[in-house]
């Protein structure tokens, strides 16, 4: 550009110089104009003289001299006329070649933008699918907690459950041994009413009532005991109550427990008997029914 410029330059000097030159000579050979002008009558035969012939001469000289200095100056406006050209093209080329690193620093940028949307968009999408997989594992952990805390509740309402048939099971139990034992007492009392040979019922169930008593404390509850369970054995005394044999006549169902009931009896050796044992009914023998 630098270059265009330098010869532009040049061109205007050397065509200002030209002018300069050419105006110089015009004014040194142009012949001075007369101081007045005076009509005077030409002879037609002087016309042909060699003054006229020179000045013919000079002036078509002259006028060929403008046509060349026209001529000259058309080329310099011309060339001049190119030069604008040339630098409008070199202009124009300038400014497309800008304009096209305009467009490719612009393509460029729109290329960094559009790998930068990219990792942008690769980089949520990779959030997105952490966050998703924490929900899931958070929902997972939810769950697993919802379960457990299910599965506590389940054991904790069978354990409530369990508990409660348990109370009602023992309460059950208590109110058919109460029921039992009335029952027994009442059996017991409609044996002694039965026996009209017996004279003193009230002294037979209190001794029976001690020997159960003497019996149940010297018990060994064994681990497989269970409320319920019950044995009933035969034993055969001596005259003052110590036991001779003690024999199960019906089984509880658990031999450890029947033995622990045998084991007592033996323990509770001698047993309280009335002043006169002939009272006992059956007596040497008696029958004694244990329930736990």
């Amino acid at each position: 550009m630098r270059r265009y410029w330098f010869i532009a330059l040049l061109l205007h000097v050397g065509l200002f110089t030209i002018l300069l030159v050419r105006f110089d000579w015009w004014e040194m050979d142009a012949p001075q104009a007369p101081a007045a002008i005076q009509a005077v009558v030409i002879d037609e035969t002087k016309l042909q003289q060699p003054e006229n012939r020179v000045d013919e001469e000079r002036a078509r000289r002259e006028q060929q001299r403008i046509e060349k200095e026209r001529l000259e100056q058309e080329q310099a406006l011309k060339l001049k006329q190119q030069e604008i050209e040339r630098q409008k093209a070199a202009q124009e080329e300038k400014r497309k070649k800008e304009e096209q690193i305009k467009r490719e620093k612009a393509e460029q940028q729109k290329k960094i933008e559009l790998e930068k949307e990219k990792r942008r968009k690769e980089a949520e999408e990779l959030k997105r699918k952490e966050e998703e997989k924490r929900r899931a594992a958070e929902a997972e952990e939810e769950a697993r907690r919802k379960k457990l805390e299910q599965e506590k509740r389940e054991q904790e309402e069978a354990k409530r459950k369990k508990a409660e048939a348990e109370k009602r099971r023992r309460e059950a139990e208590r109110k058919r041994r109460e029921e039992a034992l009335k029952s027994q007492l009442a059996a017991e009392e409609e044996f002694l009413e039965g026996e009209a040979q017996r004279k003193n019922q009230a002294l037979i169930a209190r001794y029976m009532t001690r020997i159960r008593a003497k019996v149940e404390s010297k018990w060994l509850e064994p681990p497989t005991a269970r409320p319920g369970m019950s044995c009933e054995v035969r034993i055969r005394l001596s005259p003052s109550g110590e036991v001779l044999v003690v024999v199960t006549v019906t089984s509880s169902g658990d031999s450890v427990f029947d033995r622990s009931v045998e084991a007592a009896v033996q323990k509770a050796s001698p047993l309280p008997l009335p002043p006169d044992p002939a009272i006992l009914p059956g007596f040497p023998e008696l029958k004694f029914n244990f329930k736990k």
